[in-house]
This record gives C-alpha cells, sequence and structure tokens, in this order.
C-alpha cells in the first residue's frame, strides 16, 4: 500500500487530548470519524474538501453517473500537499523552539543571491555548519528554522530564523565567509513563528526553478518537543491512533505500515491511492461485507 505520508493535517498548538479515545481519521481537518466518510452526504466531509480541502492539496470529487457510485475520493494535487508539508512543518517547528526556549531572543536571517550567483545545494548546508559550529565553541546549542523562496527575477534566497541565549549576537554570514554567494540582512524577530508563517505560506516557494531543491528545513529540536515533531509528521489517521511518547515510526522496508515499538503493534492506512485520467485521488478501503 502506498504511504499517504504527504496528506498530513495542519499544525495545532498542542497534540490533541486523549488520543487514544479518538476515533479521528482525518484526511481533509473536518473529517471526524470513518463513519463519516463512509455516510457520503455528511455535511462535514463536503465543508472540509471544499474550499479547505483543495487549500490543503486535497479536492473533493464524487462520480454521479452511475447506478452504484464509487466511494467518495478526494483528489491530491500534489503541488498543494507540498505547501501543507511545508506550511506544517516550518510552523511546528518554529513553535515547539519558542515554547523550548520562551527566553531566548531570535535573529531572523535572510542570505540572498548577488547577480551572476547560481544556487548550490550545498549554499544552505554550509550557511547552517557554518552557524553550528560558532555556536558549538560557545557552548549553545543550535536551534534553527529555514524557508527557501524566490524573488521575482527568479533568483532564490532563504528566510532563516536561528535561536539566541540572552547576550548572545549572531555576526553577519557573509562578514565571517559563511555566505560567500552574495549578502546577507540580519534582525531581531519579535514574532518568530508570525515572521516564518508569512513565507512558509507563499506559494511561489514551491515553483521548481531549481530542480532538486530544498525548499524548508530545521534542526535542534530534543526531548519531548522532537517526539512531539516526529508524531506530528505521521499521516493523520495514525495520529489519531498513537501519541507521542508512543514513538511510532515507519515498518520496515517491504513491509510497510507503521509500528509501535513498546507494542510492536502494525498499523495499516484504511485508505488506497487511485490514479484515474492522470489525476490522483484517495478513498477508503472497501469494507468486506
Amino acid at each position: 500500500m502506498q504511504s499517504l505520508a504527504d496528506l498530513r493535517a495542519c499544525a495545532h498548538p498542542t497534540p490533541p487530548n486523549n488520543l487514544r479515545d479518538s476515533h479521528a481519521i482525518p484526511v481533509v481537518g473536518e473529517i471526524d470519524s470513518p463513519a463519516d466518510v463512509l455516510r457520503g452526504s455528511n455535511s462535514k466531509l463536503r465543508a472540509a474538501a471544499v474550499p479547505s480541502g483543495a487549500a490543503a492539496g486535497l479536492v473533493y470529487s464524487q462520480t454521479s453517473d452511475t447506478p452504484c457510485p464509487p466511494p467518495e475520493r478526494i483528489q491530491v494535487i500534489p503541488s498543494l500537499s507540498r505547501l501543507k508539508k511545508l506550511h506544517h512543518s516550518v510552523l511546528t517547528a518554529a513553535r515547539l523552539h519558542v515554547q523550548s526556549k520562551p527566553s531566548w531572543r531570535v535573529v531572523m536571517i535572510t542570505p540572498t543571491y548577488a547577480p551572476g550567483e547560481y544556487w548550490c545545494s550545498k549554499d544552505i548546508t554550509r550557511l547552517v555548519k557554518c552557524i553550528r559550529q560558532w555556536l558549538a565553541r560557545r557552548s549553545i546549542e543550535m536551534r534553527y528554522v529555514w524557508v527557501m523562496e524566490y524573488t521575482k527575477r527568479g533568483a532564490p534566497h532563504y528566510h532563516m530564523l536561528v535561536w539566541l541565549p540572552l547576550g548572545i549576537t549572531l555576526p553577519y554570514p557573509d562578514k565571517r565567509g559563511w555566505w560567500t554567494k552574495g549578502w546577507t540582512n540580519q534582525e531581531w524577530a519579535k514574532n518568530a513563528v508570525g515572521y516564518i508563517a508569512k513565507y512558509a505560506s507563499k506559494g511561489s516557494a514551491l515553483v521548481q526553478y531549481v530542480r532538486g531543491a530544498r525548499h524548508h528545513g530545521n534542526g535542534g529540536m530534543d526531548g519531548e518537543a522532537l517526539l512531539e515533531q516526529r508524531w506530528w509528521k505521521l499521516p493523520g489517521w495514525m495520529r489519531g491512533l498513537a501519541t507521542p511518547s508512543d514513538r511510532v515510526r515507519r515498518g520496515a522496508k517491504g513491509m510497510g505500515g507503521y509500528v509501535n515499538p513498546e507494542t510492536a503493534e502494525v498499523f495499516y492506512s484504511p485508505y488506497e491511492v487511485v490514479f484515474c485520467r492522470g489525476q490522483i485521488f484517495i478513498q477508503l478501503k472497501a469494507v468486506p461485507a
């Protein structure tokens, strides 16, 4: 069964309580249970699929020209799904950093390419490595989030947030030779989550001007925050069956599904992927009579 890991629920301030008591299988934010999907006429499904489903990369679709219509399908739009994944991952990471280090300041760094300079996949990697080494020499852990976007002329640049303890000021990366492709700007962020959300919401960040480019990244999570971040990366139906402390992970290669290492339980998606006329859909698997 093909994984639906791209179809993740939007980030929330905190994980829902009593997850083991929840029967939610949220493909699109408002769907409450498998019964809601199977009923077909449920108003929550329609409300979730249009327009919120479309915004999430999922579009409601149903065939009505046959006596017995097939199960209701939700169309997957890859570009919108990627945007949702970026938005969800970046906002979750920023929120968890703020919760873990509420007294730390956040510096906003904007590395930009100069005219005539070209993007390379190692550029952002080198910058992160240099900042991490500078902080490590001061016994400071590096916590960061970054998003890539494109200017009107089609040139890529980055927006990065780095969390710093009071009294520490990060030098300008271009002045230290950490960013050699152009220049950088820096300023203190008053609202780290709001700042990164502004750029994570831009659809232009996903336009593939540069083949193979990563459009977002984060690091520095630990402890319960790391468990929560990993939990949010699970598909919605799996989050409804586990808590962050369960440490659920993907099954071994060839086995598929998700595994709870504490109980050795294996979970498989209740949904199936359907390809029709060049489009991608998901629907609940048929229930045996």
